[in-house]
Formats: C-alpha cells, sequence, structure tokens
C-alpha cells in the first residue's frame, strides 16, 4: 500500500536520476526548487515499484506530481486507492501541456478540471541567444553589458568554490541591505537560496559568481534537467549598473563551455505574479513560455453547467457578480471574524503584494474554475447586494465534502447564515454529496447553527469541532 513519508535530502538524492532525465520543462520538479521549497509546503514523497511521487500542500488541500520513474501507470492506480482510502481528493500539480494531454486521454481519471495561472508560468528561452544576445532584438541587453564593461572593467565570472564564502556573505548583506522583500514568499525564497549554498554540490547543481576587483557582486545557481538549464537563484547588487544581463549570460556561457552541445533552452522559472519581475524577464525575448496546470480529477464541479439560483425563507445564494468584489474584500479582510475559520490572508503565502478588491474575487473564480469549491454569494434577495459567502469545498474522492457559511458583521444575529447553510446542505446532497461541517471550538453560535442543520459532532482537536450529517433528514 502507497505511504507518504516526510520528505528529506536522502529521497531526493535517491530520485536525482529520474529528475535529471524528466522531459518536462517546468521548473517544479527539479532538485533546486524541491529543496527550496519542501518545508513551506510540506513536501511529502510517496514510493512504489521504483516510481516517485511528491504530495505538497495547496490552498489547504494535498496535490501531487506526476510520477517518476520505471511505472507512471502503476502509480496512478495505486494513487487512486490512496486518496480514496484517506479520503482526500486527486489533483495533480505542476503539470505541463504535453502531461495534461495524457491526463486528458486517460479513462481512469474521469471528469478532470484544471486551471491555469499565468504567473505560474516559467519563462523559456534560447540556450544559444542568452550565451550570445546576438541579433538586433538584444541590442538593449549588449548595451548594458558594455555599459557594465566600461564602468567597472571586464568581470570574472567562475564557478563558486568554498574559499568564496566570505565575500559572498558580504555580497548577501549587501544585497539585503538595497533590497527589500515585498512579500513573505520573496522572504522565504532568498532564505532558501542561502541555505541551497551550502548544498548545490550534493544535488549536481552549479552556482558561480561574479567579481570585480575581487568582490563578489552577482552569483547565480543552476542545474541541467534534459535539455533545459534551469536557473533557480539569481541576486545581484543592482549599485552596479548592467549587472543582471552581464551575470546572466556570463553564467549561461560558463556552463555551456563546461558541457556539450546537448542544451537547447534556458528555463528562469515564473515571475510569482510580479509585475517588475514579469517586464524583467520578457525584455529577455523568452521563446515560449512553460505553461502549468493545477488539475483536479473527479471534481463534482464538473457536474454543474452553470452555478445555480438556490433560495429559501428569504435568502438567496447566486453566483459572485461584478458588484460583489468590495463586500467580498471586506470579507476575506476582517481578522476577528475570520479566524472563526482558521484564516488569516496575511499568512497566505501565495500574495504577493497588497490586496485591492480584486485580488480574493479573482481567487475564487480559479478555485472554482479548477474544481476545487463551489461558491455562492449569499444575497436577502437575488438583485441585493452580498452579504456573505456559501461554499462547498475540500471534496473527497470518496464523495464528501465541507459546507460552510460567513456573514459580514453587519448582518450578524439575524438568522441568515443558518439558513444559507442549510441551503447549502440540501444542494450537496443533490450532488451525491455527503456534507460535513466544522466550527472553532469558541464559536458558539456556529455549533448549535450546525447542530440545528441535522449534524452531529464527530470529533475535536485544539481547534476545531467536526461534525458529519445525519442521514436520512431534511431542512
Amino acid at each position: 500500500m502507497l505511504k507518504f513519508e516526510p520528505f528529506s535530502e536522502a529521497i531526493l538524492k535517491r530520485i536525482l536520476p529520474y529528475i535529471k532525465n524528466s522531459t518536462m520543462l517546468c521548473s517544479d520538479i527539479s532538485a533546486g526548487s524541491i529543496f527550496m521549497w519542501r518545508s513551506g509546503k510540506d513536501v511529502r514523497y510517496g514510493v512504489w515499484n521504483d516510481t516517485f511521487v511528491l504530495m505538497q500542500n495547496m490552498g489547504g488541500q494535498p496535490a501531487f506530481t506526476w510520477p517518476i520513474g520505471a511505472d507512471p501507470d502503476g502509480m496512478i492506480n495505486e494513487l487512486k486507492v490512496y486518496v480514496h482510502e484517506n479520503h482526500l481528493p486527486l489533483r495533480f500539480f505542476a503539470i505541463d501541456d504535453k502531461t495534461l494531454k495524457i491526463i486528458q486521454e486517460d479513462k481512469r481519471l474521469k471528469s478532470a478540471m484544471w486551471a491555469y495561472d499565468r504567473s505560474w508560468s516559467d519563462y523559456l528561452y534560447s540556450f544559444e541567444e542568452a550565451r550570445t544576445f546576438k541579433g538586433r532584438k538584444f541590442s538593449g541587453q549588449r548595451n548594458h553589458i558594455n555599459k557594465f564593461k566600461k564602468l567597472y572593467g571586464e568581470p570574472v565570472i567562475r564557478f563558486f568554490h568554498s574559499d568564496d564564502r566570505p565575500k559572498l556573505e558580504n555580497m548577501l548583506s549587501e544585497y539585503q541591505r538595497e533590497h527589500t522583500a515585498v512579500s513573505k514568499m520573496e522572504a522565504v525564497e532568498f532564505k532558501q537560496a542561502k541555505k541551497l549554498i551550502d548544498s548545490y554540490d550534493d544535488y549536481g547543481l552549479y552556482a558561480a559568481c561574479m567579481l570585480v576587483e575581487d568582490k563578489i557582486i552577482a552569483f547565480s545557481i543552476g542545474e541541467i534537467v534534459g535539455e533545459t538549464l534551469l536557473i533557480h537563484v539569481e541576486k545581484a547588487l543592482r549599485r552596479f549598473e548592467g549587472v543582471y544581463p552581464t551575470m546572466y549570460s556570463g553564467f549561461v556561457q560558463l556552463i555551456g563551455n563546461f558541457v556539450d552541445d546537448s542544451l537547447k533552452y534556458v528555463n528562469r522559472e515564473d515571475d510569482a505574479g510580479d509585475p517588475g519581475l514579469r517586464t524583467s524577464k520578457m525584455q529577455y525575448k523568452p521563446v515560449d513560455l512553460v505553461h502549468k496546470y493545477l488539475v483536479h480529477i473527479n471534481s463534482p464541479v464538473a457536474k454543474l453547467e452553470k452555478l445555480p439560483v438556490l433560495e429559501n425563507d428569504g435568502v438567496v445564494l447566486t453566483e459572485f457578480r461584478e458588484s460583489d468584489k468590495e463586500a467580498y474584500l471586506a470579507i476575506n479582510t476582517d481578522i476577528e471574524n475570520n479566524r472563526y475559520w482558521g484564516y488569516d490572508y496575511r499568512e497566505d503565502m501565495s500574495i504577493v503584494g497588497p490586496v485591492d478588491e480584486n485580488t480574493f474575487f479573482d481567487s475564487v473564480k480559479y478555485d472554482m474554475a479548477v474544481g476545487d469549491s463551489i461558491n455562492f454569494a449569499i444575497r436577502i434577495d437575488e438583485d441585493g447586494e452580498m452579504i456573505g459567502e456559501g461554499i462547498l469545498w475540500n471534496f473527497t474522492d470518496d464523495g464528501t465534502a465541507e459546507v460552510g457559511c460567513r456573514i459580514l458583521p453587519c448582518y450578524h444575529g439575524n438568522g441568515y447564515g443558518k439558513k444559507a447553510f442549510g441551503i447549502l446542505c440540501s444542494f450537496a446532497e443533490t450532488l451525491g454529496l455527503r456534507p460535513w461541517a466544522r466550527c472553532h471550538i469558541q464559536n458558539e453560535s456556529s455549533h448549535r447553527m450546525i447542530l440545528s442543520n441535522h449534524f452531529h459532532m464527530v470529533r475535536q482537536d485544539d481547534g476545531f469541532y467536526y461534525f458529519e450529517r445525519q442521514q436520512n433528514n431534511s431542512i
């Protein structure tokens, strides 16, 4: 039986041969990416018949890589058994176009829904173009490099070695002083990049630095996967004009001189939705974007041609509208109200930069598109303003769904949440789902509301009570 264990550096070394020979172009399934993000995303691994699958937390639910190794078809069968027995959804992340086509053609993976986010796309460049910057379209990059050399002289770009450590520490300290992280994710990325410096050689990665007058002013870490050079880390002191294109092209040249002529591409990973980073990466003229998808297998959302209007006893549930953006921003940023959901948007690493009225509205649209949730706006009448949100989510492969409601504080105490909750439970059952719910142990009103909708408590942990719907009852 397939089991998942905490990921370790030992297992990373074990799967290295499979990773290095992968034909996937996306950066996620690589030694450097796994090393850097394994802790924050609670990466675990499963192995069966010399085939590996990684599992990580995405949006509060597990998601799996496509199988890596000798028997991917057999591993898919094992995964289906695993998620069914553990009441989990079957979701795959970092799926490229080629693998998405495989999923679409696999009869075992029915009712697949997938979502694509532009911010996930890796930037793919021609290896030869990156090495030479020849041609009119790279005149800007050449000008920057020429200016750099005119100002600072010919740099030394070479592979990093242990004697460089003190110089690199000085460079990193200066980098932090001149560069303030704009998000938690960026801060984590910098921290993990420093750790990767200590371990890059263990996983067949390449680290290089650029020196001016014996001072390190930039460094890069990358690895070779198939025909592609993946660049995981690019850090430089911006006060040196033209430092980034000089280091980038120099690193590619260094790798090209070291390996054979088999490399066709450079992958500089995604832009994480950062507008400035997107502009910068586009200036280097990518030959393609590597699209990556999150795929949900057998989602109940696939049963819906459109979201219905649900109504009962003065409460109406509808789809979200453009006019709901302000109210939805308010309900998501209400720290006190959301603590009963165990949710604080400030801790969500997927949010880059400040939030606005589109941040959460777009997220809801995405969650429904990929099949991860069914979200309703709660109203007093069909044409009225949004007063809350109702949601079916945490779908499992064996047919359960969590039911949740939250109401804007100014509408508390009128029974709207109880009515909306009952409507959602009935709707879930029409989809063939078995509803369950939870509430914070300090939220007495939600506790009473859930019990009144024909649920009984089945367990509790340090923060929540958990409930299941009694059978053969109706609202």
